[in-house]
């Protein structure tokens, strides 16, 4: 296994939990035990999860968070939240939700130009979180964007243990039959001939493979943010790049370090110091 920075999981994510902000209302783990700072309260609602969120949680220049049109995930009150910190972070940079879909600004249309390799168009884009597409499965993902024939795909983690492996469907076989296998044989040209097999799909990388499946065209991207000190992450990632994606696959499905799109923004002269600050200025 690699290491990117001499720092173990347990350590990474102590040291991000010790760096939350201050939390005037500690909650209880699943109801139980002593009280967490770095959980807000006991929200048995989600108007009472999006309260203390837009309360306690949000980077001062976030638009509020609308739980009528975001579904909130049930651990979204955590300050460590991998969900708000994607909203943190893209929110600022999207505007004008149509009751549908949210428009890029043009900071967003710049930073995303980078990692996908192509010019995009600004009028004909559009946004959204917890989008899930077209298909049968219902994947939920935390961030997408579309411009004309580009689409990308973003699964963002933050103190996360890992990616899933397993399915936890009732009946994992007959989901992957009639759902996931003829999307892996669209998307075949991204993944080593006979890599996803039906038992790797369903124990191995099952959250890694369902969600690459969407990279079934050369304008359709897949990315995976997260940190460079997650160590975990990288190595899952790492691997089941190795082993099951081609060259092609590579181009389409990739795993991003936050660090690399701070290099980015900084370039582009994009202001995101408040996100760094809350989220990474302590770790390596």
């Amino acid at each position: 296994m690699l290491n990117y920075n001499g720092m173990k999981y347990e350590e990474f994510k102590k040291k991000v939990i010790d760096n939350m902000p201050e939390n005037p209302i500690p909650g209880l783990w699943q109801g139980k035990g002593a009280p967490r700072k770095h959980i807000l309260g006991n929200p048995s609602s989600p108007k009472e999860r999006a309260d203390v969120i837009n309360k306690y949680s949000l980077l001062p220049n976030v638009p509020l968070v609308d739980g009528d049109t975001i579904h909130l995930h049930q651990y979204a009150h955590h300050l460590n939240s991998s969900q708000i910190m994607c909203y943190n972070f893209f929110r600022p940079m999207i505007e004008g939700f149509d009751g549908t879909m949210y428009h890029p600004k043009d900071d967003l249309i710049k930073l995303l130009e980078k990692k996908v390799g192509a010019e995009l168009e600004q009028e004909n884009s559009v946004c959204n979180f917890e989008y899930i597409d077209k298909s049968k499965d219902n994947t939920n993902f935390d961030f997408y964007f579309k411009s004309n024939q580009i689409e990308v795909f973003c699964e963002i983690k933050y103190t996360e243990e890992g990616f899933a492996k397993s399915s936890r469907a009732k009946d994992p076989h007959e989901l992957f039959e009639s759902v996931y296998k003829p999307m892996i044989d669209k998307a075949k040209d991204i993944f080593v001939n006979g890599s996803i097999s039906e038992s790797v799909f369903n124990t191995k990388y099952y959250q890694l493979a369902r969600n690459a499946i969407r990279a079934t065209s050369s304008g359709k991207h897949v990315f995976f943010i997260c940190p460079r000190a997650n160590e975990n992450l990288m190595n899952q990632f790492d691997q089941f790049s190795t082993e099951c994606l081609t060259d092609e696959g590579r181009k389409r499905v990739k795993l991003i370090n936050w660090e690399d799109i701070f290099q980015d923004a900084d370039r582009l002269g994009i202001d995101i110091n408040a996100f760094k600050n809350r989220y990474f200025v302590f770790l390596p």
